[in-house]
Protein backbone atom coordinates (compact mmCIF):
# COMPACT_ATOMS: atom_id res chain seq x y z
CA UNK A 1 0.00 0.00 0.00
CA UNK A 2 2.87 2.38 0.79
CA UNK A 3 4.44 1.82 -2.65
CA UNK A 4 1.06 2.32 -4.32
CA UNK A 5 0.52 5.59 -2.44
CA UNK A 6 4.04 6.77 -3.31
CA UNK A 7 3.46 6.06 -7.00
CA UNK A 8 0.15 7.92 -7.05
CA UNK A 9 1.85 10.91 -5.42
CA UNK A 10 4.93 10.75 -7.62
CA UNK A 11 2.98 10.72 -10.87
CA UNK A 12 1.65 14.20 -10.06
CA UNK A 13 5.00 15.83 -10.69
CA UNK A 14 4.82 14.78 -14.37
CA UNK A 15 1.70 16.87 -15.00
CA UNK A 16 -0.60 15.58 -17.73
CA UNK A 17 1.84 12.78 -18.53
CA UNK A 18 1.44 11.43 -14.98
CA UNK A 19 -2.33 11.89 -14.60
CA UNK A 20 -4.70 13.27 -17.24
CA UNK A 21 -6.45 15.23 -14.48
CA UNK A 22 -4.62 16.50 -11.36
CA UNK A 23 -5.98 14.59 -8.35
CA UNK A 24 -5.60 15.49 -4.72
CA UNK A 25 -4.53 12.10 -3.34
CA UNK A 26 -3.44 12.71 0.23
CA UNK A 27 -2.60 11.17 3.57
CA UNK A 28 -6.26 10.53 4.43
CA UNK A 29 -6.57 8.22 1.38
CA UNK A 30 -3.56 6.29 2.60
CA UNK A 31 -4.74 6.12 6.22
CA UNK A 32 -8.26 4.89 5.47
CA UNK A 33 -6.89 2.36 2.97
CA UNK A 34 -4.37 1.20 5.57
CA UNK A 35 -7.15 0.71 8.13
CA UNK A 36 -9.20 -1.20 5.57
CA UNK A 37 -6.24 -3.40 4.68
CA UNK A 38 -5.48 -4.00 8.36
CA UNK A 39 -9.12 -4.99 9.02
CA UNK A 40 -9.32 -7.44 6.12
CA UNK A 41 -5.91 -8.99 6.84
CA UNK A 42 -6.82 -9.48 10.50
CA UNK A 43 -10.17 -11.07 9.58
CA UNK A 44 -8.46 -13.42 7.12
CA UNK A 45 -5.83 -14.32 9.72
CA UNK A 46 -8.40 -14.95 12.47
CA UNK A 47 -10.53 -17.11 10.16
CA UNK A 48 -7.41 -18.85 8.78
CA UNK A 49 -8.81 -18.05 5.35
CA UNK A 50 -7.71 -16.50 2.11
CA UNK A 51 -6.94 -12.81 1.84
CA UNK A 52 -9.72 -11.20 -0.25
CA UNK A 53 -7.37 -9.39 -2.64
CA UNK A 54 -10.03 -8.71 -5.27
CA UNK A 55 -12.28 -7.03 -2.70
CA UNK A 56 -9.39 -4.98 -1.32
CA UNK A 57 -8.29 -3.87 -4.79
CA UNK A 58 -11.86 -2.87 -5.62
CA UNK A 59 -12.43 -0.91 -2.41
CA UNK A 60 -9.09 0.88 -2.58
CA UNK A 61 -9.06 1.38 -6.35
CA UNK A 62 -12.69 2.33 -6.87
CA UNK A 63 -13.71 3.90 -3.56
CA UNK A 64 -10.79 5.15 -1.48
CA UNK A 65 -8.44 6.45 -4.18
CA UNK A 66 -10.68 5.87 -7.18
CA UNK A 67 -13.45 8.01 -5.76
CA UNK A 68 -11.40 11.03 -6.76
CA UNK A 69 -10.59 9.77 -10.26
CA UNK A 70 -12.79 11.13 -13.03
CA UNK A 71 -10.83 10.06 -16.12
CA UNK A 72 -11.28 6.46 -17.32
CA UNK A 73 -7.65 6.13 -18.43
CA UNK A 74 -6.43 7.35 -15.04
CA UNK A 75 -8.75 4.85 -13.34
CA UNK A 76 -7.27 2.10 -15.50
CA UNK A 77 -3.73 3.13 -14.53
CA UNK A 78 -4.69 3.27 -10.84
CA UNK A 79 -6.19 -0.22 -10.94
CA UNK A 80 -3.19 -1.56 -12.86
CA UNK A 81 -0.89 -0.42 -10.07
CA UNK A 82 -3.11 -2.14 -7.52
CA UNK A 83 -2.99 -5.36 -9.56
CA UNK A 84 0.79 -5.04 -9.59
CA UNK A 85 1.19 -4.39 -5.85
CA UNK A 86 -1.55 -6.44 -4.17
CA UNK A 87 -1.98 -10.19 -4.40
CA UNK A 88 -0.86 -13.59 -3.12
CA UNK A 89 2.23 -13.35 -5.34
CA UNK A 90 3.72 -11.08 -2.65
CA UNK A 91 4.19 -14.09 -0.39
CA UNK A 92 5.40 -16.62 -2.96
CA UNK A 93 8.50 -18.28 -1.49
CA UNK A 94 9.62 -19.73 -4.84
CA UNK A 95 9.48 -16.47 -6.81
CA UNK A 96 10.24 -13.38 -4.70
CA UNK A 97 8.35 -10.23 -5.66
CA UNK A 98 10.40 -7.05 -6.01
CA UNK A 99 8.60 -3.74 -5.59
CA UNK A 100 11.70 -2.18 -7.10
CA UNK A 101 15.23 -3.20 -7.95
CA UNK A 102 16.53 0.30 -8.67
CA UNK A 103 19.52 0.73 -6.37
CA UNK A 104 18.08 -1.58 -3.71
CA UNK A 105 16.00 -4.74 -3.87
CA UNK A 106 12.70 -3.84 -2.19
CA UNK A 107 10.97 -7.10 -1.36
CA UNK A 108 8.17 -8.12 0.96
CA UNK A 109 9.59 -10.09 3.92
CA UNK A 110 7.87 -13.47 4.17
CA UNK A 111 7.86 -13.71 7.95
CA UNK A 112 9.55 -12.28 11.00
CA UNK A 113 9.05 -10.01 13.94
CA UNK A 114 8.62 -6.23 13.98
CA UNK A 115 12.37 -5.57 14.25
CA UNK A 116 13.06 -7.64 11.12
CA UNK A 117 10.29 -5.89 9.17
CA UNK A 118 11.56 -2.45 10.21
CA UNK A 119 15.07 -3.51 9.25
CA UNK A 120 13.97 -4.46 5.76
CA UNK A 121 12.19 -1.13 5.32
Amino acid sequence: LAFFHAVTQDRRKFGRIGWNVPYDFNESDFKISFQLLELYLQKAYDAKGEIPWETLRYLIGEAMYGGRVTDNYDRRVLNTYLEEYMGDFLFDENQPFYFSQAGHDYTCPIEGDLVEYNGSI
